[in-house]
């Protein structure tokens, strides 16, 4: 360097990656990265374990619901079951869930589900089952996820940090679909070897599994915020729904969930009906069905896990909305066109953009909530989880009058004129953002754990 000359600026060191890089975002290690917290990973464990066993409950009731009563309506009033003691309990669960240990909810409802899995086997066994029985035990079933999810949901922000908490209800959905692509094989399989009652009493088994990893989380704290101005439950219920409502940005969330969720998801009530009788299949034929499905809301759980919050996830939203009616359109004429192998591809078609609007949706609902919320939130966005099944019994008899295949078309028609009517009444709504993070949970208060 000569004299007065101004110095040359070394080259800037390549900079790593931002954290919103595209790179990091296909990552697997992004995909992946709220298992880096030990709370998280019990939490996931148990959810795997117990999801499985439902899965495969799921399978068994609607085959053995044909089986005892040969018709689409059957089928339909035995789902319509999980979502009666939704209305009366669903809101009572999530004021629960906010002002209980949700660690101790999760596990005194587990041992309630474990406990009818084994009495529907034993009444199947000693040749007492019927729809009238399997409808009771739909209801119970049904009443003891009304707290059962709300807490579950509304304990993940308590076990990973604010920026994690996308990744971490993707994982959960990844995983309930992961054990979709096995359960309704192995359920067919156990149901045409050793009958429904063995299925019932395997569930059972992986009910109690599911228990063991909850017995190592520590107990959750977030119901002691504002513990002492509370009121009783009827109280608390209408400060939650004032709260929801007074928010635009949740209020325009769970509209967002509960139509295309009412219109789009009660395909599901007669499609073992569809797939033995229209298509021919039998239980292993709806059994592939249905693990298809999955593996395409598999593939778009892990699609979501890899987006940062950052992302335009509204955009996602819209994008996977119409696709998923698109689906079920495709799923119904497609069927009645070229047959069970169209049928198939439309499976997944619906499984992955079903699962990435869902996914999408419940995370921006949690991030845009107040977490003292989170459990009443929760319990108002899974009602719509059980008012889709009370179309089960409507859809069974229109079903039984017109054709599953041409369900299936209407459905989706519906799902595709709700978002063109949202995106035409309201533009922005289409736009890009997440909303507000709330703020993370102290390591005091049993927050986020690191790893190690």
């Amino acid at each position: 360097m000569t004299a007065g000359s101004t110095p040359r600026a070394a080259p800037p060191a390549p900079a790593p990656p931002s954290a919103a890089s595209p790179e990091d975002r296909a990552s697997l290690r992004r995909s992946f990265s709220a298992f880096k917290y030990p709370r998280y990973r019990y939490l996931w464990f148990s959810m795997a374990a117990g999801m499985t066993g439902m899965q495969m409950q799921m399978i068994a009731r609607g085959l053995l619901a044909y089986e005892l009563a040969g018709s689409f309506t059957a089928v339909g009033i035995v789902f319509m079951a999980w979502g009666i003691p939704q209305f009366f309990f669903a809101l009572i669960g999530g004021a629960i869930a906010d002002r209980m240990d949700k660690r101790k909810i999760l596990l005194l409802t587990q041992v309630l589900v474990l406990a009818q899995a084994l009495a529907v086997g034993v009444l199947v066994t000693l040749g007492e089952i019927n729809i009238p029985i399997l409808f009771a035990f739909g209801v119970f079933l049904g009443a003891t996820f009304s707290f059962n999810m709300p807490a579950r949901q509304a304990i993940i922000p308590e076990v990973v940090p604010p920026d994690e908490l996308m990744n971490a209800i993707a994982l959960n959905s990844a995983a309930m679909n992961a054990t979709r692509l096995v359960s309704p094989v192995v359920a067919g399989i156990l149901v045409t070897t050793l009958g429904f009652d063995w299925t019932y009493y395997v569930t059972a088994v992986l009910y109690g599994v599911a228990m063991l990893p909850l017995l190592f989380l520590p107990a959750s704290t977030s119901h002691l915020q504002g513990a002492k101005e509370r009121g009783n439950i009827r109280h608390e219920i209408r400060v939650g729904l004032r709260y929801i409502l007074g928010q635009r940005q949740v209020r325009l969330m769970m509209l967002m969930a509960f139509v295309p969720i009412v219109i789009g998801m009660p395909y599901v009530t007669i499609l073992p009906a569809f797939a033995v009788d229209e298509l021919g299949r039998g239980n292993v034929g709806y059994s592939v069905m249905v693990a298809l499905s999955a593996l395409g809301a598999l593939f778009g759980s892990l699609l979501i896990a890899s987006l940062r919050q950052s992302t335009a996830l509204r955009g996602v939203l819209f994008s996977s909305g119409f696709v998923w009616g698109l689906g079920l359109v495709g799923l119904g004429v497609g069927s009645m066109m070229f047959g069970y192998t169209a049928a198939l591809v439309a499976m997944v078609v619906v499984g992955f953009a079903s699962m990435s609007y869902m996914t999408l949706n419940s995370t921006m609902i949690l991030t845009t909530t107040d977490p003292a919320y989170h459990g009443r939130v929760m319990s108002l966005y899974m009602l719509t989880f059980g008012v889709f099944p009370l179309m089960g019994a409507p859809l069974g008899i229109l079903a039984d009058r017109f054709g599953g295949a041409e369900m299936f078309t209407a459905l989706g028609l519906g799902v595709l004129i709700f978002f063109v009517l949202v995106v035409v009444l309201s533009p922005n709504l289409a736009g890009a953002g997440a909303g507000r993070r709330p703020a993370a949970a102290s390591d005091e208060d049993g927050g986020v754990e690191a790893a190690g």
